[in-house]
């Protein structure tokens, strides 16, 4: 039963080992294997000539051709094609023209006409050609077949008038090499046939004619054209199904800011004072910050120094942040430079004797670390507050100059200008001091971009371009510039007892811009 199976063709469905196609040579039923021979693996030729499959491996078995067919189709494709030799008239040579009697042709036919003239002396090429003559400029001998013959297998033709190709024997005496004129012209009528055309009168008159495109592009039928392609592969491996079955679906595309997985929706609305109208900041991630009133800021205030964040470690804090912002105005890594020292640049610090004017000297100690050339305005007291007294101290070992006058500022350029000065109580009051006035005139005559640290929340007394600001902002006017916040370091627990509900608006970021939330 299983040799009525050997000789067809079948395709064989081998799961992971992939489809395989051939013709069924042995069959062996004790172990359970089938052999194909001429095999295609997933539509490719095996490099094997038998492939022998495990009937487990086998989940499906199509047979496309019977074993009847498949000899049908050989037997059709082994019958002999027969080559029909067209001969070609050779032609003929001169000195066999002479002997054939062509001259003599000539000469009776010349008699006939002239009559009287038939016995005067005939011309000399109607003579009978003597023997060797002849023979020296036969063109048929085999020495002039030879020389036409070309040195990898030239041609001529035969006695019967067949082009044939005769090979030089290489050592054979009075065969020649034939010369270029004799290779090309044999090429030529290889390739053209006798004339150098091959091309009849109706070939021509097709040639010199004008193509119409558009009359053959509608005498083409696409669908019938198909039909048979797949009528032709239909008998072949099928190739396209297992290349789309194996096609891997195209991949979605992401940015490059995009997440791959899938997040949880923001919630822009994270912070809550519990105040209303005091305003509001957003991010530059679109996260609102809400402003706090004075009061709840002095609140917040006496929380974290009750809890050990004290004056100290936010002087700290806003120092750094405000050098930072003050390295971003004096020109970043392009200025601050080793290759840059003929031209150091100079920031000038206006404090005052407040809490404000303890961040200021701590941002100045900060620059000063960054090779940046600084200079202290403080107004004379008699008593300094403990903090800024220790924090002038660090200040005088960068080696700094500190001034108490106004007379006494900087009279060269000025790259940067860091503001001090005011309290959030007493800013209306510092403000009528000489000391403020002076400071504050300087400073519209210099130009220079003004940098103001924890400012009042109110119009400021010189043209800010930044503003920096701690913990949550009040509600600056527009006039303060762009504002940015500071990440003091206070745990979440710490607003939770003044009754604010926090979450880090901050990221990735020490310090981050806040912009004016859309009323729309």
């Amino acid at each position: 039963m299983s040799e009525d199976w050997v000789g067809c063709r079948v395709s064989l469905d081998c799961a992971g080992l992939g489809f395989f196609q051939g013709v069924i040579c042995r069959i062996n039923l004790s172990d359970q294997t089938v052999t194909i021979e001429k095999p295609f693996q997933n539509g490719l030729a095996c490099k094997f000539p038998e492939i022998t499959l495990n009937a487990s491996d086998i989940q499906d078995l199509k047979i496309l051709k019977s074993r009847e067919e498949l000899q049908s189709e050989s037997a059709g494709q082994s019958g002999s094609s027969v080559v029909q030799l067209v001969r070609k008239k050779p032609k003929q040579p001169v000195a066999e023209h002479l002997k054939s009697g062509a001259g003599g042709n000539t000469r009776d036919a010349r008699d006939s006409k002239t009559g009287s003239r038939a016995g005067k002396v005939q011309p000399l090429m109607s003579a009978n050609v003597p023997p060797h003559i002849a023979n020296s400029v036969n063109r048929a001998s085999p020495r002039f077949s030879n020389a036409r013959a070309s040195p990898k297998g030239g041609g001529g033709y035969d006695q019967g008038g067949f082009r044939s190709r005769t090979y030089s024997e290489g050592g054979e005496r009075g065969v020649r090499t034939p010369t270029r004129g004799e290779r090309l012209r044999q090429r030529d009528e290889d390739c053209f046939g006798q004339g150098g055309s091959a091309l009849n009168e109706e070939e021509k008159k097709m040639i010199e004619e004008e193509f119409d495109f558009e009359k053959n592009l509608a005498m083409f039928d696409k669908d019938t054209v198909m039909k048979e392609i797949d009528a032709d592969l239909s008998n072949k491996p099928d190739i396209v199904r297992l290349v789309h079955c194996n096609r891997r679906q195209p991949e979605a595309k992401y940015r490059n800011d995009e997440n791959v997985l899938g997040g949880v929706t923001a919630e822009f609305r994270q912070i809550t004072t519990g105040e209303e109208g005091c305003g509001e900041f957003v991010t530059d991630l679109g996260l609102v910050v809400p402003c706090v009133s004075l009061a709840l800021r002095e609140r917040l205030q006496a929380v974290i120094v009750n809890h050990g964040l004290g004056l100290e470690r936010q002087a700290e804090v806003m120092g750094r942040a405000a050098t930072e912002l003050a390295i971003q105005l004096l020109g970043g890594q392009h200025r601050l430079t080793p290759t840059n020292m003929h031209q150091v640049p100079t920031a000038v610090f206006l404090c005052g004797t407040s809490q404000v004017g303890t961040f200021g000297i701590s941002a100045a100690r900060h620059l000063a670390g960054h090779g940046v050339k600084t200079q202290v305005f403080l107004p004379e007291a008699a008593h300094y507050p403990h903090v800024l007294e220790a924090e002038l101290r660090l200040y005088r070992l960068t080696g700094g100059k500190v001034v108490t006058k106004g007379k006494d500022l900087s009279k060269g350029s000025v790259d940067l200008i860091v503001t001090a000065m005011e309290d959030q109580e007493m800013w209306s009051q510092e403000r009528c001091q000489p000391w403020h006035r002076s400071a504050t005139a300087w400073a519209e005559a210099c130009k220079a971009p003004v940098l103001a640290i924890d400012p009042p929340a109110h119009p400021p007394a010189l043209e800010v371009k930044m503003t920096l600001v701690g913990g949550l902002p009040l509600h600056h006017p527009p006039e303060a510039g762009k504002l940015y916040l500071a990440n003091l370091g206070i745990p979440k627990n710490v607003y939770k007892e003044v009754g604010i509900k926090f979450s880090t608006p901050f990221g990735a970021k020490f310090v981050i811009p806040l912009h004016t939330a859309s009323t729309g």
